[in-house]
């Protein structure tokens, strides 16, 4: 529904539709960098006839998801594309700056994909799920009750900022992201995702840490 509005990935096939939002953009948010993130195709890889387009913008970051909207995510992410969008910038004289997104899943292989490519930084999509510590030093939980309490932050958190405007169903889809590879996991997740409210959540959680950790 969204691509019969010529929106979404549809803009890679009307690229005079991506110029006139990025400039409304900037007209509206005048001190505030404006960023793109976009598949390097639709049907085929199209990195000179659509990348270009965006650069000559002038806009702050493009963030260059490393596959085509054809292929979703049912291909490896193909970060070679990272790499050449970076030297067609470079070639361009821009000063956008390049974050390549696709398959990363911790700081090590961001790092290294940074090096190997050249890009100026990483964008980590699925790869966070389930695990907000993949930034800090040891890039996991230290335990269960880590990985458990974080959840129910995650839950509180969503509760509060969004608890007015957004359906609680939403949240549902972070628990089999936390709640996998141990113990039970299973019977907890199908307790968790019969929850009908964050408040029911967290006393599921509580229950559990208290009776199996």
């Amino acid at each position: 529904s969204i691509e019969k509005q010529k929106c979404g990935s549809a803009m890679i096939k009307h690229p005079e539709i991506a110029r006139e939002i990025i400039r409304a953009c900037k007209r509206g948010a005048p001190n505030i960098p404006i960023s793109v993130k976009t598949r390097v195709g639709y049907n085929k890889v199209e990195i000179n006839e659509w990348i270009p387009v965006l650069l000559e913008e002038d806009i702050a970051v493009l963030t260059i998801h490393a596959r085509t909207r054809k292929e979703m995510s049912k291909v490896p992410a193909r970060w070679e594309f990272v790499k050449e969008v970076v030297k067609l910038r470079d070639s361009l004289g821009k000063d956008t700056l390049i974050l390549g997104n696709g398959d990363v899943k911790t700081r090590e292989e961001g790092l290294e994909r940074v090096k190997e490519t050249g890009c100026d930084g990483v964008m980590i999509g699925r790869g966070i799920f389930g695990n907000p510590f993949l930034f800090g030093k040891e890039g996991k939980a230290k335990d269960l009750k880590t990985q458990l309490e974080a959840l129910k932050s995650h839950v509180l958190l969503f509760d509060e900022i969004l608890g007015t405007t957004k359906n609680f169903a939403l949240m549902k889809k972070h628990f089999k992201s936390y709640v996998q590879n141990f113990d039970n996991a299973s019977d907890l997740r199908i307790k968790l995702m019969d929850a009908k409210d964050a408040r029911e959540v967290v006393e599921i959680l509580e229950e559990f840490m208290k009776t199996s950790l």
